[in-house]
């Protein structure tokens, strides 16, 4: 049953990756952008760490396994929100229209 569990959470993780990289090449501006990668790559290592702390053996695995995923899930949306502040301040306006390109 666990295996199972842990089978979805790592396929749900791929497909976040994915999604996130498949937006990277398709937004049309560097805030859409960071924001499918963002999301994809917040989504991604939130399910991958689920499937490993399911697989876990011992106790003090899985507090690292959770300590490395609370950090994680504050440092990338802070660094993303960052990195569109200086983007900003630097004059890279976003795009009139959010569609993606078709190529």
């Amino acid at each position: 049953m666990i295996e199972g569990i842990v089978t979805i959470c790592f396929i749900g993780s791929f497909l976040a990756f994915a999604f996130g990289t498949l937006g990277l090449f398709k937004f049309p501006d560097p805030y859409t952008r960071m924001h499918g990668v963002g999301v994809g790559d917040t989504l991604g290592v939130g399910l991958m760490g689920i499937g490993l702390l399911l697989l876990s053996p011992t106790w003090i695995l899985r507090f690292k396994l959770i300590f490395i995923l609370v950090l994680f899930w504050i440092i990338n949306p802070t660094m993303s929100h960052l990195i569109a502040k200086a983007a900003v301040m630097c004059g890279i306006n976003p795009t009139k229209t959010t569609r993606m390109r078709k190529e």
